[in-house]
């Protein structure tokens, strides 16, 4: 049997991901008429037609939507297996991708580098901001090698490790009638406040809308699309939300406009965590650098 290289399962993917022949050969830096070489010779060893075309582009038959996922598993191996070379004894060195939730980018980020570049500092570290799903979905591919969000992930394929645990605690307006108490408030505040909260996507969201439901309130139809439009539509007016304690000095601190009160009783939280895949061969160094900031919370 005449085995695919991985040339062509690389030129596979590229198809697949940008839509057509000619802009993954843009991305490829190779002819156009090179890479449809290489896949119809891939085609030819695998029995199989992988592509549907026509003038208005390609699209991947049944057989090529399963060779392409079983291509990035290989891909993605590959890559772990050359990836092995940027150890230096405990040390990490080369690039190394992280992804970020955009509700923990701007508060958690710079300790998760100083930690990292401090042990690691051979290592470039690229940063990548993005959703829970679109997280692991690039690490699922091996675009990035760990990332920092909240648990859990919902998937026995990867590993994790707990780093902190954050609490909610309740964002009013400086004029709302809540903000002049300086104890706890119960839940049950929430019950008839208009809670804003972000659009969907953001798993911050889902925790609290889970909140909400616990304290039978309903939020509100008014939506933010980022942690800071969240907070300003708070100091506007707008309604309450939830902040996370890792949000609030930057999105309530003095003069924003906003006024924080924490939950009696069991508070409401997240877990913080940090992700990778566990086949990495960085899971030791990724592991430590959970320890270090897990600890620098205690």
């Amino acid at each position: 049997m005449s085995w695919p290289t991985f040339q062509q399962l690389r030129y596979l993917v590229a198809i697949a991901d940008a839509g057509s022949f000619g802009a993954a050969a843009d991305e490829e830096f190779v002819s156009q008429p090179a890479l449809s070489a290489q896949i119809k010779e891939l085609e030819r060893k695998l029995g199989v037609t992988l592509f549907e075309r026509s003038a208005r582009g390609v699209m991947l038959t049944s057989h090529g939507t399963e060779v392409v996922e079983r291509a990035r598993l290989v891909l993605r191996d590959m890559n772990d297996l050359v990836e092995t070379s940027k150890h230096d004894g405990d040390q990490l060195r080369g690039r190394i991708g992280l992804g970020v939730i955009p509700t923990l980018a701007p508060y958690v980020l710079p300790d998760v580098v100083r930690i990292f570049t401090g042990t690691h500092h051979a290592a470039q570290l690229h940063i990548r901001e993005l959703q829970t799903s679109d997280l692991l979905e690039a690490l699922r591919r091996g675009d990035i090698d760990f990332g920092l969000l909240a648990l859990p992930v919902g998937s026995e394929e990867f590993a994790t490790a707990s780093v902190a645990v954050d609490k909610f605690v309740l964002a009013l307006p400086r004029h709302h009638r809540l903000a002049k108490g300086k104890s706890p408030v119960q839940l049950d505040v929430l019950r008839n406040e208009q809670v804003i909260l972000l659009e969907e996507g953001h798993c911050l969201r889902d925790q609290v809308s889970n909140v909400c439901e616990l304290a039978f309130s309903e939020p509100s139809e008014v939506q933010a699309t980022s942690m800071a439009t969240l907070a300003q539509m708070v100091a506007a007016g707008l309604g309450v939300t939830l902040l996370p304690e890792c949000a609030v000095k930057v999105e309530a601190g003095p003069g924003r406009g906003i006024v924080t009160r924490t939950f009696a009783g069991r508070s409401p939280s997240r877990t913080i965590g940090l992700v990778w895949r566990k086949s990495s061969p960085f899971a030791r160094a990724f592991n430590d650098v959970a320890e270090s900031l897990s600890a620098r919370g205690e």
